[in-house]
């Protein structure tokens, strides 16, 4: 059976993230697991010009497995009251020492994940301190679509999942996932090509693009365009417009979107998102 993976650091943001994982392991007849990285041997930072305690920072393995616990029961104290499924997903908690990307890779090679849910930076400075990283070093190691969800929005709502795409390859990858997701969840699927140039740089690469769209049968895809040098905020800007319920980014080895998106940018977008963000693997089948 495939699995949702739940990342958490215990943080406000990071359990509110994890309410998303119930309703979607509902629809998919998916199980759960929620994960935290701990620290059991001691490492003191330098913040601020002084050292700061990690025990007041960071979980050590018996503070995770109880919090860990604690979480889980709430999931299914809100599963038992607010999904209306009749598949009920189990719900496994599980925890590893040292750095979250090691970890990761390490679970999804065990278990058949099928999504990564996290919540998005809080943006305090001890989170940059601490977990600043974890999300670009999760999307880095994730095979599998991560769900980034940021503070006070819900995945109660799913009607529309927009897709930016610059005509990349296996970006067709995607776009068949995504049509095969959304016949399970019940989305309309919007192909948005985004371009910091005036003209065409591939008119190949577009055909190509659109006779795959259109091989998808009953699909119901809507394919747009929209050009301009600040791609974040036009995207976000038409995912306001549209209606849109998440944002969809396929990540390549150098970058999302890597004709177009550099590491900062990717940073960029993650911190300007105000809907959920699924990130893609290039390669996922």
């Amino acid at each position: 059976m495939n699995t949702i993976l739940v990342l958490t650091d215990f943080s406000e943001n990071a359990n509110h993230a994890a309410k998303a994982a119930p309703l979607l392991a509902a629809k998919l007849h998916s199980d759960i697991i929620i994960f935290n990285s701990y620290y059991d041997h001691p490492v003191i930072p330098v913040y601020a010009g002084g050292p700061l305690a990690l025990d007041q920072l960071v979980f050590r393995k018996e503070d995770s497995i109880s919090a860990l616990h604690k979480l889980a029961r709430q999931l299914g104290h809100l599963h038992n009251g607010q999904v209306n499924e009749e598949f009920k997903p189990q719900i496994h908690t599980q925890s590893g020492e040292g750095s979250l990307g090691n970890n990761l890779a390490a679970v999804i090679n065990e278990k058949k994940v099928s999504f990564i849910v996290m919540g998005g930076s809080l943006n305090s400075p001890v989170n940059h301190l601490f977990f600043g990283s974890d999300t670009m070093d999760v999307v880095d190691h994730a095979t599998c679509p991560v769900i980034i969800i940021p503070p006070k929005v819900t995945l109660e709502k799913l009607k529309k999942i927009t897709l930016a795409t610059a005509f990349e390859p296996f970006d067709s990858f995607a776009i068949t996932y995504l049509a095969n997701l959304s016949k399970q969840l019940g989305f309309e699927l919007e192909i948005v090509h985004i371009s910091v140039f005036e003209k065409y740089e591939d008119p190949d690469k577009e055909k190509a693009l659109l006779r795959h769209i259109k091989k998808l049968e009953d699909s119901g895809v809507v394919y747009k365009q929209i050009r301009g040098k600040d791609v974040i905020d036009r995207l976000n800007h038409l995912c306001k417009e549209n209606g849109s319920d998440m944002l969809a980014l396929v990540h390549y080895e150098h970058g999302l979107l890597s004709s177009i998106f550099k590491k900062s940018t990717t940073e960029k977008a993650l911190g300007r998102h105000h809907i959920p963000l699924m990130v893609i693997p290039a390669d996922i089948q």
